[in-house]
């Protein structure tokens, strides 16, 4: 609908309140101006996207735009002091503000630094569960969980910079084929006391481990049998096997042992995930949920999602073309993962609090898996709570072209990245603070997972990781951390010329992306904006003085990511 142009050129379709400008109030004033001259007309509105050219917003309108509306959009516009120039090119609307209008933006910069992208209290009440790594708790985490890190780590943060409720989840396999194996192999090797040698517990039960699972995997011939689902359900007659009838008798030192075991590997792991900025609140353990497993295979079979083989095997019919059998458990009666994870997550589905919205970042290969489970979870009435539940599946990340298996060995460890990125810090980032230092590592070692789109398999290597002219990590903590110089006069947009222009109205554009990014549950739009920026200024696009002006902006933008742990806006 068009507003009457003679209206809204005595009203002025902006009510501007004058004063300081935060970040998402040109946004909101521009649109004020649209809305007034055009009503609810289709546009995609954008602010400059680089320090070249004279236009500070592109207003693209994706409707008719008729006589009358382009007379009452230069009407609007033209009544608005905060504008220089208004012009209308087609269907094009480009503005140009005030160099004293980029002022009052470097004001509002200034007056609001602890959240210079106002980002707080836009998404106060909501509660979020973001459930992510879901790690084996058999050995050390390698850099094929760097994505699913990136990914889940990102959206938490993206939420908890708006305010909201966030809770990070991880399901843990603590029992199964392969942990059985581990646990075999530590008590092979001489109990408890072989967890005491040297280097963290994660990495010894991980060798152990290797030790059996790579002989059962040479054994079955190969990659088909490597899968951790088709090698839990054959029964081996090995030790694994053995440790595992152990410890559902509830042999006493079978279970002390396992017990040790799990609670050191996963302190290890926490304390590799503290290094990157991520913690998890919620654990949800595979091993809670065998003794309510057979009741629920039951009421499965009860109401004809499943049956009982022969062999005692009991499977869920699923329907689905490319995975028609989806067992169980196995012969022995042992829970597989398919319905230990149907126990946990009824569980969760049934919990007295439930979340506004569950996000679950997975590798794809688990997509079908899941996919299964929520159809029998809401044929057995789980339905309401998968409205509120969200899968984000991931490709795999290959290693010098091959998938990481742990059983194989061939694996990088996100510790040993972590220190070889410290040790080949540039100077600038090398000489910060021990906080911002550890901080700019963890951008370096998160970014190229997190810039990658998710649905295409990412291929790395260390020389390629480790180098700042080829990973964007780099540059990106230096854009956010790196000394910068102060500008030698006020922030006024006439003493920084367009590349300070640019700098100053980059708050609007991440505001409105990081906003996005959580509504969309893409964490990946965000990081790639901020790639391009860092690119901007190795490229020389962003002086000194911008760069001044757009620092605390990107590192707002980064912690909102994840990529900035432990580092104030």
């Amino acid at each position: 609908m068009t507003q009457d142009p003679k209206t809204a050129q005595e009203s002025g379709g902006i009510a501007d309140p004058g004063g300081p400008l935060g970040a998402g109030a040109l946004s909101a004033l521009v649109e004020a101006g649209l809305e007034a001259a055009v009503g609810a007309l289709d546009r995609q509105t954008d602010f400059r996207r680089s320090p070249q050219g004279a236009a500070d917003v592109s207003v693209i309108l994706k409707g008719r735009v008729d006589g009358a509306a382009r007379t009452a959009l230069g009407a609007v516009f033209e009544a608005w002091p905060a504008v220089a120039s208004a012009r209308l090119s087609k269907n094009r609307l480009t503005l140009r503000f005030t160099d004293a209008t980029l002022e009052r933006v470097a004001d509002g910069l200034a007056l609001h630094r602890r959240d210079p992208l106002r980002l707080g209290g836009t998404a106060s009440g909501r509660r979020i569960v973001v459930d992510y790594l879901d790690p084996n708790a058999n050995k050390a985490l390698h850099v094929g969980h760097l994505r699913n890190i990136a990914l889940g780590g990102a959206l938490a943060a993206l939420w908890r910079a708006r305010g909201a409720e966030v809770a990070c989840q991880s399901v843990v396999c603590d029992i199964g084929r392969n942990i059985a194996e581990a646990l075999a192999g530590v008590s092979a090797a001489g109990g408890l006391s072989a967890l005491k040698g040297s280097g963290p517990v994660d990495r010894i039960v991980g060798r152990l481990y290797g030790d059996i699972a790579g002989a059962v995997v040479t054994e079955e011939g190969g990659a088909d049998a490597d899968a951790p689902i088709a090698r839990e359900l054959t029964l081996h007659g090995d030790a694994a096997d053995a440790t595992l009838a152990a410890w559902r008798a509830g042999d006493p030192a079978t279970l002390a042992l396992w017990r040790d075991m799990i609670d050191l590997v996963l302190r290890d792991q926490a304390a590799t995930l503290a290094r990157l900025g991520q913690r998890h609140d919620i654990f949800l353990r595979e091993s809670d949920a065998v003794g309510p497993a057979l009741a629920l295979a039951d009421r499965l079979i009860d109401v004809g999602l499943a049956r009982r083989e022969d062999d005692g095997v009991v499977i869920l019919e699923t329907g689905r073309d490319d995975y028609p059998r989806c067992p169980l458990t196995r012969s022995d009666g042992f829970a597989t993962e398919h319905l230990r994870a149907l126990v946990l997550w009824l569980e969760a589905a049934q919990s007295a609090s439930p979340a506004d919205r569950i996000l679950h970042v997975m590798g794809e290969e688990w997509l079908t898996s899941t996919e299964i489970r929520i159809d029998a979870l809401k044929a057995l009435g789980a339905g309401p709570f998968f409205e509120r539940y969200r899968m984000l599946p991931h490709q795999l990340v290959r290693l010098d072209g091959s998938t990481m298996k742990s059983s194989t060995g061939n694996t990088l460890l996100i510790d040993d990245l972590i220190d070889r990125l410290a040790r080949n810090l540039p100077a600038a980032l090398a000489a910060l603070p021990d906080a911002a230092r550890d901080a700019a590592v963890a951008a370096v070692a998160l970014t190229p997972f997190l810039i990658a789109e998710a649905g295409v398999a990412l291929e790395i290597d260390l020389a390629t990781l480790t180098d700042p002219a080829r990973n964007p990590g780099f540059d990106l903590a230096a854009l956010a951390l790196a000394p910068s110089a102060e500008p030698a006069a006020p922030l006024g947009a006439a003493f920084l010329g367009d590349a300070g222009r640019f700098a100053l109205l980059q708050g609007e554009r991440l505001r409105r992306v990081l906003i996005q990014a959580c509504e969309r549950d893409d964490p990946v739009a965000p990081a790639r904006f901020l790639a391009r920026l860092a690119q901007a200024r190795r490229d020389g696009e962003i002086g000194p003085e911008a760069n001044a002006v757009l620092q605390p902006q990107v590192r707002a933008a980064m912690i909102a990511c994840g990529l900035l742990p432990g580092v104030e806006a």
